[in-house]
């Protein structure tokens, strides 16, 4: 779920993660099954021209992002794929 509220012309965007797992990027790089969604992460935010890296200006914060990853399944709790999602980490 995300909500998304604007304040002193800054928007901010808010994510609740439920379920996601507790796993470290240091940990899901060592392991295939995190590799290929991480990899396809990448790959969506190339295509979609998300976002691009740029010098930043001066006095400005950079803004930090982190992995969440999460295992969907199926109906009988099997897993079905693997999930890796490149989010904005939040700030006050």
């Amino acid at each position: 779920m995300q909500d998304i509220y604007k304040s002193n012309d800054e928007v901010h965007v808010v994510y609740f993660l439920v379920d996601s797992e507790d796993l470290s990027f240091e940990e899901a790089v060592q392991e295939e099954k995190w590799q290929k969604p991480m990899n396809e992460e990448i790959r969506a935010i190339k295509r979609n021209n998300t976002w691009e890296l740029t010098d930043l200006p001066k006095g400005a914060r950079p803004i930090c992002v982190k992995w969440v990853y999460k295992k969907k399944t199926n109906s009988d709790g099997e897993i079905e794929r693997y999930k890796a999602r490149l989010v904005v980490k939040g700030y006050k």
